[in-house]
């Protein structure tokens, strides 16, 4: 008896000095200081400052993006990650057919919130022309999820902003997910299963062949195929997952939301509860041309779309000489919209990216044509959130695209909120509004009625008093006394 318990005792003591080895405190260690360089450390060239017509100045902050850009990434380049190798012999496989499932995905190398866990899968889509496509996409998981009327969980399937025009600009190997708590994190910390596409050519850049993905940026069809098809394979990998979903979307993924309303009409899917569009992006060659600086970011991703939809167009037909140049650096680099910015903006400044009147062109047009949304049938309710000042996304365009669904087809469901003075960040502003109405869907309420409704929201401040724009971004934290 004595020497059980002196046993016990020792290993106890053992255990003791285990965990206090293991665990060093601040004040029993060297820390470092917070972090200021990246953990990437790519130059430009030379000849590619040359090429693409950069002074050195502008290469050194074009690589400063692309080294920020690059240590946000949670797991390497899509191109080393076995997680985006697409298996063999699935390139037949049904649209919605889960391909890969990454049950745990590691949470320790993404900044997600405490008390969610990270899944990734990997699935069949389909893009503009109905090919068969492999996509990604993540799931974040709450610690208790709500459950729906079926008693499983509530599932939002989440469509992005834009991201990039790359691979490497997929959500679900960035360390913040790419929204964080702009939407994904809050949905989830609220009780939802996030199920968040990254659209095909995003994550997953080429197939089981060999051949590339393209990203078919601000194709809503093309979107709203992944969201449906990324929900249908999340719930044949996870039975607890209920077949009721509500999509949410902002920007380009907004239009996607949208995009899956109109797709409801000619597809339903059993489950299917609403979309929220948010500062949505119903017709980009339009929101371009309206939206000078911002909108010409919005559109160098249609480029390498516009091309790979219409082979007899060129980048020529569409871009400067200036811009051709740059444009060829930007697909060397493979950067998203950190480098983007840095890339483009003197040239959007000088009006030197693009051809002129390129919007009016025939391939602009036809794409805007065949992946626009509104002034088309809807099925469900459509809740579409607007800010006045949105200098992204035209809040005339999307009044518009409002108004031509209502007047052509009076019988849709839409809510249009529209939030004097805010910005294309609507997500905050409009949080418990969006929130609640998706609580609402799931417990059978129909917000404002059958029919069409425009509200316009009231602030309780005078709208110049909120900040207007994000402030901050997440950073990986390396030492325990910056979580402290």
């Amino acid at each position: 008896m004595y020497n059980s318990l002196l046993v016990s005792s020792s290993l106890a003591i053992v255990s003791i000095l285990l965990l206090y080895s293991s665990y060093r405190p601040a004040w029993a260690q060297v820390l470092a200081p917070q972090t200021d360089t990246f953990n990437s450390n790519f130059t430009i060239s030379a000849s590619q400052l040359q090429q693409a017509g950069l002074s050195a100045e502008q290469g050194d902050n074009v690589a400063v993006a692309l080294n920020f850009e690059r240590s946000n990434w949670a797991t390497g380049s899509v191109n080393t990650d076995d997680f985006y190798s697409v298996p063999s012999n699935t390139s037949d496989a049904t649209a919605g057919t889960l391909l890969k499932l990454q049950l745990d995905a590691g949470t320790s190398n993404f900044t997600v919130p405490t008390g969610t866990a990270l899944s990734r899968i990997m699935f069949q889509s389909k893009n503009l022309n109905g090919s068969l496509v492999p996509a990604s996409a993540y799931i974040l998981w709450p610690y208790t999820p709500y459950t729906a009327q079926d008693g499983k969980f509530r599932v939002v399937a989440w469509a992005h902003g834009s991201s990039g025009c790359f691979g490497d600009c997929a959500p679900s190997h960035l360390r913040t997910l790419a929204y964080h708590f702009f939407a994904p994190f809050t949905m989830a910390l609220q009780g939802y299963v996030v199920v968040a596409p990254d659209y095909a050519g995003l994550g997953v850049d080429t197939d089981s062949n060999g051949n590339t993905v393209p990203n078919e940026f601000g194709s809503n069809p093309s979107h709203a195929n992944d969201l449906f098809y990324a929900v249908q394979a999340a719930q044949s990998a996870f039975s607890q997952l209920s077949k009721y979903f509500v999509v949410v979307g902002h920007s380009e993924g907004g239009g996607a939301a949208w995009g899956a309303a109109q797709r409801q009409v000619l597809q339903p899917v059993d489950g299917y509860l609403g979309a929220v569009a948010a500062a949505p992006a119903t017709r980009v060659v339009d929101i371009a041309r309206a939206e000078g600086i911002f909108g010409g970011f919005g559109a160098i991703c249609a480029i390498p779309v516009t091309m790979s939809v219409f082979p007899s167009s060129s980048l020529s037909g569409l871009l400067t000489p200036a811009g051709g140049a740059r444009f060829d650096l930007f697909q060397q680099l493979q950067g998203c919209n950190s480098v983007s910015e840095e890339l483009f903006l003197d040239l959007i400044l000088a009006g030197d990216l693009f051809q002129p009147d390129w919007e009016d062109g025939f391939y602009a047009q036809e794409y805007q044509n065949l992946t626009h949304v509104g002034g088309q049938q809807i099925s469900g309710p459509l809740l579409v959130l607007q800010g006045t000042a949105d200098l992204s996304v035209s809040p005339n365009i999307t009044t518009q695209a409002v108004d031509a669904t209502c007047q052509l087809f009076p019988q849709s469901q839409v809510d249009y909120l529209i939030f004097p003075g805010v910005t294309h960040s609507i997500m905050w502003a409009a949080q418990h509004t969006y929130l609640d109405w998706i609580n609402d869907r799931f417990n059978g309420v129909f917000g404002y009625g059958q029919g069409c409704h425009t509200v316009t929201m009231e602030n309780a401040m005078a709208a110049l008093s909120y900040q207007g724009t994000q402030s901050w971004f997440m950073e990986f934290a390396t030492e325990s006394y910056e979580t402290a």
